[in-house]
């Protein structure tokens, strides 16, 4: 077959380097060009100095793996619950090498380490993304048509013509939750009442992570009012909607430092708060999570050598 020939692997190891290493060094080399134009002292000076700007940034660090591990408790039973480290594990793999590259991971994982079929694994894993994308996207178009609603010429074109029509966007989304609500138990499927606790827990998850974003800008300087933390976030969920594009915080941030003038407010304090927030979430995965992966899996292929020897 074509793509099993040695032309299609090498095509996909050229693809897979420029999503890991290419398309990152283009956005670090565009936001340091950003950076140096506002000025190193100018940054400094901009950090933000209310410590519960930096608080909130603990939620916001355990909100998704916490919330993955009530999912996966829910859908395979207390006696198989996945460890945290296993889900942080999940999130750096996704967020830093390739998008649902964690839930390979995660399914390689319990094959080996819970007595689940794998039919049953397989249905938790797929069923949990795809009703956390049905979540997600329900967000993002509530806040998409938030946006829309805040303009004051759409906002009364659509109070007067679009009532209906505003619900039933907003709705859209839910339509595969409720097919999969509605389908035929399959082997290794979930009950009605499970998928929709998973959907729910989804839903709650997203918007706390909206509300911890605003939150976390608002805290950041007196001159961000709640509505322009809300369209900074809003930015950066788009973005995060956007399927298979890499490096995603950073072109949020590239994207964010840029819309500072359209926004009115200073480049320096904007840039300082967007670099912070992304910076300190990737050096929380990587010394707490990446690190300790790493010095794991050196002294476990140590000892492999070791009994091989022996």
């Amino acid at each position: 077959m074509i793509l099993n020939s040695p032309t299609a692997t090498r095509i996909f190891q050229v693809i897979k380097q420029i999503f890991l290493y290419v398309f990152p060094l283009i956005f670090i080399t565009l936001i340091g060009l950003k950076l140096k134009k506002i000025g190193w002292h100018a940054l400094i000076h901009a950090l933000p100095t209310n410590p519960v700007f930096y608080a909130l940034q603990i939620p916001a660090f355990f909100l998704l793996p916490l919330t993955e591990k009530m999912i996966f408790r829910l859908l395979l039973g207390a006696e198989n619950s996945v460890p945290l480290v296993i889900l942080f594990r999940k999130r750096v793999l996704n967020t830093n090498v390739l998008e649902y590259s964690g839930e390979t991971y995660l399914y390689n994982w319990m094959t080996k380490n819970r007595a689940v079929t794998r039919s049953q694994l397989f249905h938790a894993v797929k069923d949990s993304a795809l009703l956390s994308g049905v979540a997600g996207f329900v967000v993002f178009l509530a806040v998409a048509l938030y946006l829309l609603l805040s303009s004051p010429a759409i906002s009364g074109i659509i109070a007067q013509n679009m009532k209906l029509a505003t619900i039933l966007v907003i709705l859209l989304p839910v339509i595969p939750a409720l097919f999969f609500l509605n389908s035929g138990r399959k082997e290794g499927s979930f009950s009605k009442q499970q998928l929709a606790g998973v959907f729910f827990i989804h839903l709650f998850r997203s918007a706390s992570a909206l509300t911890l974003d605003m939150l976390i800008i608002f805290c950041a300087s007196s001159l961000y009012s709640f509505y322009l933390s809300f369209e900074i976030v809003a930015l950066r969920l788009f973005i995060t909607r956007i399927p298979f594009l890499p490096s995603k915080d950073l072109v949020f941030v590239w994207l964010g430092i840029s819309a500072a003038k359209v926004l009115n407010v200073p480049q320096a304090g904007l840039a300082t708060v967007l670099m912070i927030m992304t910076s300190l979430q990737q050096i929380l995965d990587y010394l707490l999570i990446g690190l300790p992966w790493l010095v794991e899996y050196i002294w476990q292929t140590r000892l492999g050598k070791k009994k091989n020897e022996g």
